[in-house]
């Protein structure tokens, strides 16, 4: 469906694949506790752990609510619960209309929230976009815009870096895998995997990091204390699988490079984990990590990645899930592609939905 000149939506979400008596289990969605989201037919049912519980109906090209037993607080977790759901699992959905008078006590709240698209020719609309642009969602604490302060390092001048966070970050359902996916900042609790990964053949072959425990210790404190890096530990279903790193672009190495603004992000992989390669798990983390990223600060507009640039399956991976080539340089340990990806394309574009992307470990 093209998108009227209203804007009102491309997608019908009579399409989205309702399953009957499927359930959509969420992380502590909207905090507060996970949110149940089942479908039979027309209808999605949406209840939470105190019973609250609410039905809305699909039909005509909009939703519309059934049914609301719930306090204010608790609708309102019902609510974005359902609009997960249908812009997680249709790609093609780009906004979901609001039909009938039971949003009226919403709409001030999504209008306040920059969530209401209204116009006087259409139904006020939810977009996608927008919605999947609030980091109250996904990420376990309340994210907020640090205060601007520039600093000089001894070797260029930045923002000043918020203080290092902990414990859980970020926490997304993947319908594709039934599954909740989660980011955690790395502890030396963590020591014995990240050792274990390194050493790892595939895994060396990209990061040349092999080495002792001792090694790989002072590896994982010094990034630990490198306020410009932020370690990351991914979970599945809690179990640990993955190492990532997190950076401030500015000031990277590769920071004058790709002209890093002052909150452009970048990332470093590793897939430890065997059983977690493969499409369905590439097309979930990458998109997460990146999510996460443009979640935690409103102001960052670009992240950017720094692969070999030999490493052709991986560039044309990266390629596939949005990133554009901006150039080849040389860094002291490789020759390397920059790449990058922009907010605005990443959420105009839909891009936490997978793509036709194979395989790879790290980066």
């Amino acid at each position: 469906m093209d998108q009227s000149p209203q804007g009102r939506l491309i997608g019908d979400p009579r399409n989205a694949p309702v399953r009957d008596s499927g359930v959509f289990r969420s992380f502590p969605l909207h905090p507060g506790g996970p949110v149940d989201v089942s479908g039979i037919g027309s209808f999605l049912s949406v209840s939470t752990a105190t019973k609250d519980r609410a039905t809305f109906e699909l039909g005509d090209g909009a939703l519309s609510i059934a049914d609301l037993r719930a306090d204010p607080v608790e609708s309102s977790r019902l609510v974005c619960a359902v609009f997960e759901y249908l812009f997680a699992t249709n790609r093609d959905l780009v906004s979901v209309a609001l039909e009938g008078d039971g949003w009226q006590a919403f709409l001030p709240a999504l209008k306040q929230r920059g969530l209401l698209v209204e116009s006087t020719d259409a139904q006020p609309s939810v977009f996608a976009e927008m919605f999947w642009q609030m980091p109250e969602i996904w990420m376990a604490s309340p994210s907020f815009v640090y205060p601007r302060r520039d600093v000089f390092d001894g070797r260029n001048e930045h923002p000043l870096r918020p203080p290092k966070p902990a414990g859980c970050l970020y926490a997304r359902f993947i319908p594709w895998l039934s599954g909740t996916l989660s980011f955690h900042v790395a502890s030396l609790d963590d020591l014995p995997d990240v050792h274990r990964w390194m050493n790892d053949p595939r895994v060396d072959e990209f990061w040349n990091e092999a080495g002792s425990v001792a090694a790989h210790r002072r590896y994982l404190e010094h990034m630990l204390e490198d306020p410009h890096v932020i370690p990351l530990i991914g979970r599945f279903n809690e179990r640990a699988f993955s190492y990532f790193e997190i950076y401030w672009a500015k000031e990277d190495l590769i920071g004058p490079l790709c002209g890093a603004g002052d909150y452009d992000r970048g990332c470093h992989v590793i897939v430890g984990e065997g059983a977690f390669r493969g499409k369905p798990w590439f097309t979930a983390w990458l998109p997460s990590l990146l999510h996460l990223m443009f979640l935690d600060d409103s102001r960052t507009e670009r992240i950017v990645q720094e692969p070999s640039a030999a490493h052709h399956r991986q560039l044309r991976n990266l390629q596939r899930s949005g990133f554009a080539h901006m150039r080849s340089v040389d860094l002291p340990t490789k020759r390397a592609a920059i790449m990058s990806i922009s907010r605005q394309h990443f959420f105009s574009n839909r891009l936490w939905h997978p793509g036709v992307v194979p395989d790879e470990a790290s980066s």
